[in-house]
């Protein structure tokens, strides 16, 4: 549900990201202090499943291939190990969620490693008798939900991010945000959002997506 809720950002920035395709083609910077280490059309603030699905999404749409995506993630990028004991950090996934991963290719990747589909759900009210219950048999036979750990969904999620099918996204680990300008100008000015990292260095942005906790 959280996943869904915020991958529904991507609807809300469409038309704005179409808008800084035609744009980016003729755009230009200049800027003469050398802390400046990058323009991008979109930068991602944060590296979690939230923030490497939206990145996964925009890196698979053609309409959205000739775009500069660079994903700031703050912690350093570690090799992921399926241990044999599960993990309780878990998600529960509904079938909206699948559809999504499923057209990012994600989906395939977690099949590849596990996951408990959910057949089954019963809910009580906390203060009557009353109760709905949820089955796989009412939904054309399909599954009610799925848990999923959290790493095996973001490993998911990795694992076709970084694949060779994506190549207009950087993803920069260990980096640390300072603080931010926005621009409150309108969309077509050359006034971009300014990202200052701790290291000292700026990135310059059109939309700045945060999908970290602050």
């Amino acid at each position: 549900m959280l996943i869904m809720k915020s991958i529904q950002f991507n609807n809300i920035l469409l038309t704005k990201l179409t808008n800084i395709r035609t744009l980016s083609a003729f755009r230009k910077y200049s800027d003469n202090r050398e802390d400046h280490k990058g323009k991008y059309d979109v930068i991602i603030a944060g590296g979690g499943m939230v923030g490497c699905t939206l990145a996964c999404a925009m890196g698979k749409k053609s309409l959205l291939s000739n775009l500069k995506v660079l994903l700031l993630e703050g912690s350093p990028d570690k090799k992921f190990e399926l241990k044999s004991e599960y993990s309780n950090r878990v998600v529960a996934l509904n079938q909206n969620t699948k559809s999504l991963m499923k057209s990012l290719d994600v989906w395939q990747h977690v099949e590849g490693m596990r996951l408990q589909p959910v057949q089954y759900m019963q809910v009580w009210d906390a203060c009557s008798d009353a109760l709905i219950s949820f089955s796989s048999s009412d939904i054309l036979d399909d599954d009610v939900a799925y848990i999923v750990e959290n790493d095996v969904l973001l490993e998911a999620i990795n694992m076709e991010l970084k694949s060779s099918t994506i190549k207009n996204v950087e993803i920069m680990y260990g980096a640390k945000i300072n603080g931010y300008d926005l621009s409150k100008t309108n969309p077509g000015s050359l006034k971009r959002n300014v990202v200052k990292m701790n290291n000292g260095d700026t990135y310059f942005c059109d939309i700045l997506a945060t999908a970290c906790t602050v």
